[in-house]
C-alpha cells in the first residue's frame, strides 16, 4: 500500500467516531452549519473561515523526492508533515469552526483559511499560522474540546495581528506602550511566552475568546497581568479589528472551461453593485508545489463578475504541462481561490 493510501485508510477507520463527535457539536453550537471540506463559513463576528479538513488534506498529500510527505497549498506555500498519521488523532472540524463562532466583542472581517492535518508538521511538531491561515497538528490521542478551542483562538489571534496590525506600525507602537512591553525584550529572540506577538496572540483569545477557549481565566505568560485588568485594551483592539479595516473578503469563484485545453476563463463573483473604482484584477497560477507559474492582470467587469483569461502558458511563454494548478483571482479587498486541470 502507498504512504497516501494508508493515510486514506487511518481516516476512514476514524470517520464513524469523527461523525458522531460532528453531530454532537453541531447540534449543540447556536446557530452552526458545519462547512463541507474546501466551503467556506461565515460567521456573525465577521470571522469568514476556509476549512481543510483531514480526509481533504490526506487526499492532497505528495511524496517528495526524498520520501517525505508534502502538503502544498496558495495559503501556506510547501509544509512537510511526518508519516504519523496511524499514531495521531487530528482536530474536530466542528470543534474548531464552533470556536472561530464563539468570539465575541469584536465585530471584523477577516479570512482565514484552516488545516487540520491528520499528522505532525514537522518544522514545528505543533499547531501554528501563517498569515491567513491556521494550521492545527493532530494530537497523540482525542483532543479535549478545551484544549481544540484554545490553540484555535489562540490560533486566530495571530491571523488577526497579521491581518490588522503588521502593516500600521504605530497600532504595534500603541499596543507596546499600553502592555507594557518593549520591542527588543519582548522581541522575536525572548522566550515563546514574553514575545509580544504570542502576549498578543494570548491577549486577544482571553478577550474576545469564546467560553471553552478561555475556560482557564489565565493567559500562557502567568508573570503579567491578565488583559481584563489592562485598562483600554479591550476597546483598542477591537477598534484595530473592526471592518473599517477589514482585510481581503472571499468570494466565490470558477472556471470554464475546467479542464482546460489550454484556454481557460477564471470568473469572480462580486457583491452586488460592487464598485471597483478603477483598479484591476490580479489572477495568479500556481502549481501543485506552491510555485507561482503566471499573472495575469486586468480583468473584464461586468453584471456583477469580474473575469480573466488564462492561456495555459508559464510566465516564461512556455506552455504549462498538463496537470492541476491553483489560483488565487483578487480585486480591491475581495479574493477567490480554486483549481483549474490543465488536460492537453
Amino acid at each position: 500500500m502507498t504512504v497516501k493510501g494508508a493515510l486514506q485508510s487511518i481516516v476512514a477507520r476514524k470517520s464513524s467516531w469523527f461523525l458522531a463527535l460532528l453531530t454532537i457539536v453541531c447540534v449543540g453550537a447556536v446557530g452552526f452549519r458545519a462547512a463541507q471540506a474546501g466551503e467556506s463559513v461565515t460567521f456573525a463576528n465577521g470571522i469568514t473561515a476556509v476549512l481543510h479538513d483531514a480526509p481533504e488534506i490526506t487526499a492532497r498529500l505528495e511524496t517528495s523526492d526524498k520520501g517525505q510527505l508534502v502538503l502544498t497549498d496558495p495559503a501556506l506555500g510547501a509544509v512537510e508533515l511526518a508519516d504519523d498519521a496511524d499514531a495521531r488523532t487530528p482536530f474536530v472540524a466542528a470543534q474548531v469552526l464552533a470556536a472561530l463562532e464563539a468570539m465575541r466583542g469584536l465585530a471584523t472581517r477577516v479570512t482565514v483559511d484552516v488545516f487540520i492535518l491528520p499528522c505532525t508538521p514537522t518544522a514545528t511538531g505543533s499547531s501554528f499560522a501563517r498569515r491567513g491561515a491556521i494550521i492545527l497538528a493532530p494530537g497523540t490521542g482525542p483532543i479535549s474540546a478545551v484544549t481544540q478551542a484554545t490553540i484555535a483562538t489562540h490560533e486566530m489571534g495571530h491571523v488577526l495581528t497579521w491581518a490588522f496590525m503588521d502593516r500600521y506600525q504605530d497600532r504595534w507602537d500603541s499596543y507596546l506602550g499600553l502592555r507594557g512591553l518593549d520591542p527588543v525584550v519582548n522581541g522575536p529572540a525572548a522566550r515563546h511566552a514574553d514575545r509580544a506577538r504570542e502576549i498578543l496572540a494570548e491577549d486577544i483569545r482571553f478577550l474576545f475568546g469564546g467560553p471553552l477557549a478561555t475556560a482557564s481565566g489565565s493567559i500562557e505568560n502567568h508573570d503579567l497581568d491578565t488583559p481584563n485588568h489592562v485598562a483600554g485594551l479591550r476597546e483598542m483592539l477591537a477598534g484595530f479589528f473592526s471592518p473599517a479595516n477589514q482585510g481581503p473578503v472571499a468570494v466565490r469563484s470558477s472556471a470554464f472551461p475546467n479542464p482546460c485545453n489550454p484556454l481557460t476563463t477564471i470568473e469572480m463573483a462580486l457583491p452586488t453593485g460592487y464598485v471597483s473604482a478603477g483598479q484591476d484584477a490580479s489572477l495568479r497560477i500556481y502549481d501543485v508545489r506552491g510555485q507561482l507559474v503566471r499573472t495575469v492582470t486586468g480583468g473584464f467587469l461586468a453584471n456583477d463578475r469580474v473575469s480573466l483569461q488564462w492561456d495555459g502558458t508559464t510566465a516564461g511563454g512556455s506552455a504549462a504541462a498538463s496537470g492541476r494548478y491553483l489560483y488565487v483571482i483578487r480585486l480591491g479587498g475581495l479574493v477567490a481561490r480554486g483549481a483549474v486541470t490543465m488536460v492537453r
